[in-house]
């Protein structure tokens, strides 16, 4: 008696294969969708940087060292992102600044409108805001911070 034997091609059917292939592609559009996102991350938080450190100058130079500092928004400040050679990466900033009396509790009082006629500590809040650039959507960003000054009289 002879045995009937089958024997089984080896390797992969093409169904097997095109499994294999949208797994691949699925997960090879997971990581560069995951990477384009980390990117944009990265240069947001590089951006938001930028706009910190020019509200720390623009704090140094108008409300520590002004009697009374101007008040008036600057609509087309420059702000240089990361002191790059050009100026593609540059962003255009609007910086804003409001002071305010500070109460005996600490909390915040009164909006300043005119110079202090006595020495007394403010609270000085600078806004800025700026287009996101390299980014998919081109929503305005802000960043605001807050320090007390003592301006000399």
């Amino acid at each position: 008696m002879f045995r009937h034997q089958q024997h089984r091609a080896s390797g992969f059917t093409l169904v097997e294969t095109m499994v294999a292939v949208a797994l691949v592609a699925i997960s090879g559009s997971a990581v560069i969708t995951a990477v384009l996102a980390a990117r944009q991350w990265a240069e947001y938080d590089k951006q938001r940087l930028s706009a910190v450190a020019a509200a720390r100058r623009y704090i140094e130079q108008r409300a520590r060292h002004d009697l009374f500092p101007t008040l008036d928004p600057i609509a087309d400040a420059t702000i240089d992102n990361f002191n790059t050679p050009d100026t593609a990466d540059d962003l255009m900033a609007t910086l804003t600044m409001q002071l305010y009396h500070v109460n005996n509790d600490g909390t915040r009082g009164a909006e300043l409108t005119v110079a202090p006629t006595a020495e007394e500590i403010l609270e000085a809040v600078v806004t800025v805001s700026w287009n996101r650039t390299a980014s998919l959507s081109s929503k305005r960003a802000s960043e605001t911070i807050n320090t007390y000054v003592y301006p000399d009289l």
